[in-house]
């Protein structure tokens, strides 16, 4: 699990469109080297000058239908129905409010295993398909944004470290 949260750290560093091309490239990598199936064969693929908007293409057709699976596991109640585990459900919940790059990495390691199984998908391919979720589902809100901002905001010397700037709800 190490191994996979190591990857997944580094995974949800990258934006989602360069997460969708390494996806795409990854799994035309693997379509011809079916081997390469395993977490331990993961490299991120140099993106080729051109290939872009192919890659991107190709990350997009392999997240759809894996999106469209997952969906039931993050949108059903904690007792989901492909979660059959009610620990590792709330544990996923919680690392998911917390919003950090951390709880993100854990949380697309936890996912992984849950769409290889579930969904049948490659484990190196469900690391990224994870880690691709997670941003997705962390996308919608603003607050990491805003409690990163404000951490920094307090590490600066001198500052006036008025969070009454920072504290206001979210749009």
């Amino acid at each position: 699990m190490a191994e996979v949260e190591a990857l997944a750290q580094r995974l949800v560093e990258l934006n989602e469109e360069d997460l969708t091309v390494q996806l795409g490239a990854l799994s035309q990598y693997i379509e011809a080297n079916p081997e390469a199936t395993l977490i331990d064969s993961f490299e991120e693929i140099p993106v080729p000058r051109g290939a872009f908007d192919d890659l991107l293409k190709a990350g997009k057709n392999v997240f759809g239908p894996a999106s469209s699976g997952a969906y039931k596991i993050f949108c059903s109640p904690v007792e989901g129905v492909l979660i059959k585990d009610p620990e590792l459900a709330k544990e996923l919940s919680k690392l998911m409010d917390e919003k950090t790059t951390e709880a993100s990495a854990k949380a697309a390691a936890m996912i992984a295993p849950i769409l290889t199984g579930s969904l049948g998908l490659p484990q190196s391919l469900a690391v990224v398909v994870g880690a691709l979720l997670v941003k997705k589902l962390a996308k919608g809100t603003s607050d990491f944004i805003c409690n990163t901002w404000e951490k920094n905001i307090q590490e600066i010397p001198d500052s006036t470290n008025d969070t009454s700037l920072t504290s206001t709800t979210n749009p």
